[in-house]
């Protein structure tokens, strides 16, 4: 019987303790041992996220520097099988997701996995995430030397630690091979470039980086660190994190905001503080070995196998030549990043007899079997286009890479599965056809940027925008993303368009082959068109006949809803001051800036439990809210005077006010900006009204709000907002729907420190009782 081969990333004692209790606590929380919350915190460390649809679980499998042995792809495959929707999913981490799981059935997932060295520990949360590596790590020609070893020792060494498991928010670390960055070090939060220096072999270090909201490049911290320094680097700036990071705002909570808080001068002495402080105490734990991976798993050698080296023509966008003469790696391309299990398996199968019995992920959602010798090519690619994973790649056109989207994930705000596959349908309709050199489209349902469009070639952001009092999808068009070890350049926003307009839009900027900003720029202006004009179902996404909305966020993602709905509005401000700005008509600017004033003052609304699409209403609000309080300028009641004036009377006094609307934008956007978690401003306001008098209510007052008929997440806020008014100590009895609000709301609210006495059903809807305790 042939042993197994040694694991590519051995898994510390510490999470296979970890995963050998998680049964205990999915036990414990069935049983109701456990609140939601407690546990919420359990799985998300364990790299379990729920779905939106209430009940159903995706296990993210971490895959060391992005490779898999043959035996745990199947295993991997059968496990979906088993318990999920047998399709997997590759991320641009180089991790796998199975999807659609049932809690019970996570333990059997973690233990099974567990079983052939794989683990999900640490595929989410506030965790060192996976380390990642130059997919072509090993075999690609470019390379300075293969850094995949040094990437799974970085691994071994902080995940030995449960220190790794709870830092401010993720830990990302990327290693890349040459110059081209193929792994985006240049803008992780710790990235390696390989370099050679007087003939020894080291890495150049940058730290700080990050995509998403606020993306920036990383800061240059080391310019040549020998390889037996990377475990006490990767050490030191984890510690960095660890202090430094802001725990009370997840929102700024990344090692990015650290570095843009201090600058890079103060931020590097930081971490040659804490550098200096390790090697004088020494790492604690064990310093694992650098193992010769490549080497290890070549099981045949190329020389013996040299065939017939002849290959068609059209194979050539899957194939890439190796460093090592004689052999070819096969590049699957996979739609949204998806693969059913039986092509999974084919693809192990086809790995382990072609070549070298590893199969890699990468950041691009595709995989790679390497190390195929050229003499077995059209063996291999038969075996693979058996299962569909070849002929129908090669017509799909440019390579599109794209996060799950709304479709399942409560951050989305855009579907954007279902945009990539309407581009796809469009590249198909114009001609095109899969090649190396075509730009990458990267798609991100939101601007946390999971599809990576700031580092794209062409980027789209989702976001909903509000149009004639309707919601839309709509999406920033991003371009000139280029990373590299001299300095990363992120993508630059071109302007946006309705999520309908981008397949033709991204169609006519390929056709054109000129990529220059500026003419792409230009032809986004022609989509610049009349909202009145739009037909009814530019207001639905794609893949939804349903009117477009922010709906469908889960359990204790409240707060969540609440942050982009107020985005929504500030976008729209800023939207219409463009406008005015453009606009050479002074009807047409005043009016302009009429709307953008109306959009900031309504932006923040909803952080004080209020609703309203009436224009008095709104001002209204906003003079109570924001500045009676002191939270913007006093001055600001005569720009809203004046807004009253023009809409009533025709004045002209608001078209002269662009400057003022521009600056009550920027504060609006500031006060934004420092929202926590508990939706409270953390700056001072801009004057301090007298302090109200104090009324005492007796503690074990019952105050009752009935929000029934309130939908998420304006159910929570007004909750939020009832509580905020009574007394530490005093109860409050809340009336929510059945289904989503009662969810919903009392998870968000426990998440902020409040005590939940009880949730009781009644008829078709239930009472919350609850204390205020903060």
């Amino acid at each position: 019987m042939n042993s197994l081969p040694e694991p590519i990333l051995r898994i510390p004692d510490n999470i296979r303790d970890d995963v050998l209790g998680y049964r205990s606590r999915v036990e414990a929380f069935v049983r109701g041992d456990t609140t939601p919350e407690a546990f919420k915190a359990c799985r998300v460390g364990m790299g379990i996220y729920e779905h939106r649809t209430a009940g159903r679980f995706m296990v993210r499998v971490r895959l060391g520097a992005g490779m898999a042995l043959t035996h745990q792809l199947m295993r991997i495959a059968e496990l979906s099988e088993t318990y999920g929707n047998g399709r997997l999913h590759v991320t641009t981490r180089q991790d796998i997701q199975i999807h659609d799981v049932s809690l019970e059935h996570t333990p059997d997932i973690q233990e099974q996995l567990l079983a052939v060295d794989l683990t999900s520990r640490g595929g989410g949360g506030n965790t060192v995430r996976n380390v990642t590596a130059c997919p072509r790590s090993g075999s690609c020609p470019l390379e300075r030397f293969d850094v995949a070893p040094y990437a799974v020792q970085t691994a071994e060494s902080l995940l030995q630690h449960n220190h790794a498991f709870n830092l401010p928010r993720k830990y990302k670390i990327a290693f890349s091979g040459c110059g081209e960055d193929c792994a985006l070090a240049s803008v992780a939060d710790l990235g390696f470039f390989a370099q050679f220096r007087d003939g020894e072999t080291g890495f150049s270090v940058f730290a700080g980086g990050g995509l998403g909201l606020h993306p920036r490049a990383g800061i240059q911290i080391e310019t040549f660190i020998s390889p037996d320094e990377v475990a006490e680097v990767a050490e030191a700036v984890r510690r960095v994190f660890d202090k430094h990071g802001d725990r009370t705002n997840k929102h700024k909570a990344r090692l990015r905001y650290v570095a843009a808080r201090l600058g890079p001068a103060p931020f590097k002495e930081l971490y040659r503080q804490e550098l200096k402080t390790l090697r004088a105490e020494g790492q604690t734990g064990n310093i694992p070995e650098i193992r010769d991976l490549e080497t290890r798993f070549r099981n045949k050698p190329a020389s013996d196998e040299a065939g017939n080296c002849s290959v068609p023509e059209k194979f050539a966008p899957l194939l890439l030549t190796e460093k090592e003469p004689g052999l070819a790696t096969i590049q699957l391309p996979l739609p949204l990043g998806d693969i059913e299990v039986d092509a999974l398996k084919t693809v192990a199968q086809t790995a382990e007899l072609y070549g070298q019995g590893i199969v890699r992920a990468t950041q691009l959602q595709e995989l790679l079997i390497t190390g195929v010798p050229w003499g077995h090519v059209l063996e291999a690619i038969a075996s693979l286009d058996s299962v569909g994973l070849v002929n129908g790649h090669l017509t799909r056109g440019p390579r599109i890479v794209t996060c799950t989207g709304a479709s399942t994930c409560k951050l989305g705000l855009c579907l954007s599965r279902g945009l990539a596959e309407a581009l796809t349908r469009r590249f198909q309709e114009a001609g095109f056809t899969a090649r190396q050199d075509t730009p990458v489209i990267r798609i991100s349902g939101c601007p946390n940027s999971c599809g990576g469009h700031h580092a794209a070639d062409l980027g789209l952001e989702g976001r909903a925008e509000r149009r004639n009092g309707r919601l839309m999808p709509t999406y920033v068009v991003l371009a000139g993303g280029h990373l590299s070890e001299e300095g990363a350049r992120l993508a630059a926003p071109l302007g946006a368009a309705p999520a309908k307009d981008i397949p033709e839009l991204i169609v006519e900027m390929l056709a054109s082959e000129d990529m220059a900003t500026e003419r792409m720029r230009e032809r986004m202006a022609g989509y610049d068109r009349d909202d009145a004009s739009l037909p009814d179902d530019y207001y639905c996404d794609f893949g939804s006949v349903e009117p477009f909305s922010l709906a469908g966020r889960g359990p204790g993602e409240c707060g969540a809803g609440v942050f982009d709905v107020v985005r929504v509005d500030i976008n729209e401000a800023e939207r219409f001051l463009r406008t005015a700005a453009k606009a050479k008509s002074p009807a047409v600017k005043t009016d302009a800036l009429y709307q953008a004033l109306l959009a900031a003052a309504r932006s923040l609304m909803l952080v004080f439990g209020r609703e309203s699409r009436k224009d008095r209403e709104i001002f209204s609000a906003f003079e109570s809210d924001l500045i009676e309080p002191g939270w913007v300028r006093a001055e600001t009641r005569e720009l809203i005077r004046a807004a009253y004036d023009w809409k009533l009377e025709e004045s002209p006094a608001l078209g002269a006010r662009k400057e003022d609307v521009a600056a009550l934008l920027a504060r609006i956007k500031e006060l934004f900006a420092s929202l926590d978690a508990d939706l409270k401003f953390r700056i001072a306001p801009v004057s301090r009204p007298a302090p109200p008098s104090e009324e005492a209510q007796p503690a074990e007052t019952v105050t009752r709000v009935d929000l029934r008929g309130v939908p998420c997440p304006m159910n929570f806020v007004k909750t939020k907002v009832a509580l905020e008014q009574l007394p530490v100590g005093a109860l409050l009895e809340v009336l929510l729907d059945d289904g989503d609000p009662v969810r919903n709301v009392p998870a968000s609210l426990r998440e902020q420190g409040q005590e939940v006495l009880a949730v009781e059903a009644v008829e078709t809807w239930h009472m919350v009782r609850v204390r205020r305790t903060r």
